[in-house]
Order: C-alpha cells, then structure tokens, then sequence
C-alpha cells in the first residue's frame, strides 16, 4: 500500500508541475488498579528535568508506605497506565488512555504490549558487561511500595527496584544495580534515574523493542515519515530503519542528545540529562528494532522517558528537539528545507485557528483562503498571461505555417511577436509552479500531524486523515477541476484540450484514498480559483491581437 500511494503522490506532484509547463493550460481497558500505595513522591518537575533535581521543588501530597516487595506495579495516569515487573526490573506494557485504534474503537493504542516472553530487550532492561544475561532477566527486583494512581490530588510518585548479581568470572564479586522511576500525572515523561556498582566498563540501557514497527495498519499507512530507530548525534538526525541496518547491531558513537523508536503518530525516546557517548541499535527479527543507550557504572545517571504521542507543542515543551521527529520536509524521497520552512508555519497556524474554531476540518479552509489570498496576484497574473497567449494563437500558428521548413526563422518571428504584444510564455506556469512547495507543505501537514489523527470535519467526514469513506469529497473535487479546465484560457489544439480533460478524472482516481483533509484543502482552492476565474472574466477585457 505504502508504494502505491507513493507513485499516486510523485505522479500527483509531477502532473502539477508538468501540466503548469503547458503554456497555454491553467491551474492546473486492564483492571481498575488497586488503592494506591504511593511511596515517597514529589512535585512534577519541569521538562528535562531528573529525579534528583526535583527532590528540591516543593512536597507533593504524598502517602508513606513502608517499603515491600512486589512482583508488579502499575501506575495509573489520566494519560497512560503503564505496568512494571519485578522480573527484570522493566515494564510490561504501556498504553495511552487518550487514545484509541480507530475513530469509534474502544482498543487503546498500546507502545508496549504485555510481555509474552522473558523481558529480553524491554524498556528498561539492561545489559551488564560480565553478567549472564539470562540472570539479568530473570532476577526478581525489589519493588518498593505498591500499585500507584496519579491524580491532581496526587501529582507525582516514585518507584524504586534494587538487585543484586554475581559476576561470572569466579571472584565472587557482585554487582548492584539501583532504578528510580519519577512518575508524573499531567505528562508522558518519566524522570529516570540508573546506578550500577561493581564494575568499571559502560553497561547499556534498552528503549525497547519494535516500538511502532508492530502497530495496527491504521497505523502503519502511508510512507512519509521514518519507522524505526532515530537518534540526535552532534545536532543531527541518525536514522536506522531495520531493513537497511548493515549488521546486527550498529552503533553510533559522538554527542548522544537523544535516541528514540519511532512511528508515524507515535513515538518514545531516551533522554539523558547530559549528552552520551553512544547508542547501540539492534536488528531482532524481520522488521523489529531496538535502541539502547550506554551509560557510565559507579554514579548516578539521570534521564529521561518520553512516550506519548508526537504532539508538537508536547515535545517542544521537552527542549531536547524530540520535535523534529515530526517530518514536515519530505518531498520526492527526500527532505526539502524549503518545504519544512513552509510547512512549520503553516502548521502553527493551522493550530492557532483550529483554537477559535475548534474544528481543524474549518481551520484548514481558513487556511486554504489565507494561502488562495496570498497567491491572487501570482494567480491573476497567470490567468492574464494564459489570455494573452490565447489570443497570439492565430497568428502563431500562422507563423508555424509560413516558416514550417524553416525552424531558426520562426523561432525569431516568434519571440518578435511575443514581444510586440508583450506576451511572457512562460508567465502562465511560474506563478503556479511557485505554488507546488506550498501543496507539499500542506501534504506533509495534513498526513503526519497526530493533531489530525481521527479529527472531525461535519456530516459523514470522522477522520480527516483517512480517506472520505463515501467517496463524496474527492468527487465533488473532480467536478470543480473541470469546471476550472473549461473557464480556463486554452491555446491548444482540440485533441489536445480534449486529452486534458481527463486529468480531472485522473485526479479524482488519485484523491479517492487521499486523506479528506488534503481533499478538502484542493476542493477549496478550487472554489476559490474558479471564482477568481469569473471575477477576472467580467471585470478584464480581452486583449488585442493586432498589430
């Protein structure tokens, strides 16, 4: 499906470009958790912060337990519940309360499913230099406190697991590992804290396993934007997909800001405090990844759990660039920062108005009239142009017919007449072609934003990123394509013009399993040129051919 829509969309975006080139064409739910028993807690801190610094901000609402072991803990957030196992020490699962599977599902949408296997490879497991790894899943932590519910009341709490392990090279030594986990209620991140004593050689921290390469196929369609790994090294983007890692295990090595495993709506990072070293990440099936982190033994090392959904004002409240992962720049397999350039502030805002109008289906028309507006000169310009070109035609083809065998001489009469009645060829197709990195911008937005995730228009239109389910849209956007067509100055032959009526058919094919939101954006700029189209006509007379 993805290399479908990816020939539609190359195919869509040349058509523009090739169509404009024509001189004479125009526009173109788990169980309930138990009553909680928080153990030590604080107040949230603020983004990026770590456990250790928020044990100075001022006391949260609390109660004390006496620390006991568990063999799970869950915590329960108005955003997510989360489950932990003393098994390993990781979690179990992850799922996100706010959201669901489909428009009317009742299935949340899980970033990490229940544990059907030892947690080799799960969020927070850890690989030990000198320890057999089977031990280190398999030995059971100590869980201090009991299942935890965060509410306003009570904002934050705190998990802490210990364990011990012996080394296996016959000293007898051991090694201590210490997790802390800061659980907050108002944000999908987590302050981690890790220590591990008893050995001098890095040992590593995984993300995870798979995340957002196992989703449902509402969630894997299309194929703009990365699925997989993405890590920021140095200030850039390193990405890993798992059919392209060259071995393995890769690991990338330089200023580690942060690592992630990513999916198109969805996505969970590791932060750190201070800039790592390294990420190691890690082919383990067919199409599964995982990331892990390295970190120091022998002092407390700070960061940062982000898992949620890839809401840009949520991310940029982390101040790590975790935004960045959404993908506002891709255009024919590549990223264009002209298109990002375009593409983030018309995302700001489309966001600005969906908050007056609460209904992103009525922002993006707004929108699309702010864009349309934007372009009336450029448009104007190109339909003049178009009519003045019209009107050359019989003296063009005139032309043509007097110096058929003569090709330099008609070429020179041609440009004299052009510029006798200061007719620009190309002043027909500039205009437009300067709007396809706007039409790509507003692709982009419109089918990888979570904020149009399952967002409402009016009537049958539920999601305005999935297709119209009746088909009724990209009908009614065929149908104003060809009323442009017919209004529109034409200089072609009659086969010609009678070939191009199709495109609006070829068009309405294309949009049937675009997303209704981007349909809806071409029916009004449709709209609104056919009226600009009819406003021109009355009010502009037509140009003089003679000489």
């Amino acid at each position: 499906m993805g290399e479908m829509e990816k020939r539609l969309v190359i195919f869509l975006v040349l058509s523009v470009a090739i169509v404009s080139l024509f001189t004479f064409f125009g526009p173109v739910p788990a169980p309930p958790p138990s009553t909680p028993a928080h153990s030590n807690s604080s107040a949230p801190t603020a983004p990026g912060s770590s456990p250790s610094s928020s044990a100075n901000a001022p006391a949260a609402p609390e109660t004390a337990a006496a620390p006991q072991p568990a063999a799970t803990v869950t915590i329960d957030t108005p955003l997510y519940r989360a489950g932990l196992t003393a098994a390993g020490g990781v979690f179990t699962r992850w799922e996100l309360k706010q959201y669901t599977e489909t428009v009317k599902g009742s299935d949340l949408v899980v970033l990490y499913p229940p544990l059907d296997r030892p947690p080799v490879n799960a969020p927070l497991s850890i690989e030990i230099p000198g320890v057999d790894p089977a031990l280190l899943n398999g030995t059971r932590y100590r869980l201090e406190g009991g299942d935890v519910q965060l509410t306003k009341e009570h904002p934050s709490a705190r998990v802490r697991m210990t364990a011990t392990f012996p080394l296996q090279d016959g000293s007898g030594r051991t090694v201590t590992v210490e997790k802390e986990l800061l659980f907050h209620s108002d944000t999908y991140r987590v302050d981690l804290a890790f220590k591990v004593d008893g050995i001098i050689t890095p040992y590593q921290v995984s993300l995870g396993d798979s995340f957002g390469l196992h989703q449902p196929p509402t969630q894997q369609r299309g194929f703009i934007g990365h699925r997989g790994a993405v890590s920021m090294i140095g200030g850039e983007l390193v990405l890993d997909k798992p059919d392209k890692l060259p071995a393995p295990t890769v690991t990338h090595t330089g200023d580690v800001r942060w690592t992630a495993l990513e999916g198109k709506y969805f996505v969970a990072a590791l932060i750190p405090t201070m800039p790592l070293g390294e990420v190691a990440v890690s082919k383990h099936d067919t199409d599964g990844i995982g990331a892990a982190v390295a970190l120091q033994p022998g002092q407390r090392q700070e960061l940062t759990l982000y898992a949620g959904p890839k809401e840009y004002k949520t991310l940029t409240t982390l101040q790590a660039g975790l935004e960045q992962t959404i993908d506002f720049g891709w255009f024919m397999f590549w990223s264009l920062s002209l298109v990002r350039f375009i593409a983030k502030p018309l995302f700001l805002l489309l966001q600005f108005l969906h908050g007056y109008t609460h209904n992103y289906g009525v922002a993006i028309i707004l929108v699309t009239a702010l864009i349309k507006l934007l372009f009336v000169p450029l448009t104007h310009k190109s339909y003049t142009s178009m009519k003045a070109m019209q009107a050359l035609q019989p003296k063009m083809a005139e032309l043509q017919k007097k110096h058929k065998d003569d090709k330099e001489r008609f070429n020179r009469e041609l440009f004299q007449l052009y510029k006798t009645h200061k007719a620009n060829p190309l002043g027909g197709c500039l205009p437009m072609i300067l709007q396809i990195p706007v039409f790509v911008a507003f692709f982009n937005i419109l089918y990888t934003t979570i904020e149009l995730r399952h967002a409402p228009f009016l009537g049958w239109i539920h999601d305005l990123s999935d297709k119209d389910p009746y088909y009724i849209l990209p009908i009614v956007m065929g149908l104003t394509m060809f009323i442009q067509q017919k209004i529109q100055p034409s200089a072609m032959d009659p086969r010609q013009a009678k070939m191009m009526l199709l495109m609006p058919v070829i068009f309405t094919f294309f949009f049937l399993t675009f997303p209704s939101g981007l349909v809806l954006y071409w029916l009004i700029n449709n709209l609104l040129t056919i009226l600009q189209q009819y406003v021109t006509i009355k009010l502009q007379p037509a140009p003089a051919t003679s000489t």
